[in-house]
């Protein structure tokens, strides 16, 4: 799969998978973005786990810190780290595969 690197740049791009990526064939690089969409989505349900389970003024800002609510943001921020991943690699592909719903 050729990259065109200048049709991406542009934004944030994450430029370590541009160029781990790089020369892949198409096969591959949807290998890699459907793994990252099963990956995102046991992410996402974690986070929005640990969100439920938060005491209700944690829910509505009223409250903050602690190590409950620090768990929480680390799998936010996990989440969105590799949300980003999964963009890139979505962009570069050039389209969003077909995932199955686990």
């Amino acid at each position: 799969m050729e990259t065109r690197d200048a049709d991406v740049v542009g934004g944030c791009e994450l430029r370590p998978v541009m160029g781990l990526t790089r020369g892949l064939p198409s096969t591959e690089m949807e290998l890699l973005a459907v793994n990252a969409v099963q990956l995102h989505r046991q992410l996402l349900e974690k986070a929005d786990h640990l969100f439920q389970a938060l005491p209700q003024d944690y829910k509505t800002g009223t409250a903050v810190g602690g190590a409950q609510h620090l768990e929480y943001i680390e799998a936010m921020i996990e989440m969105h780290a590799q949300m980003g991943a999964l963009n890139m690699l979505i962009k570069l592909l050039g389209y969003i595969p077909r995932v199955s719903v686990n």
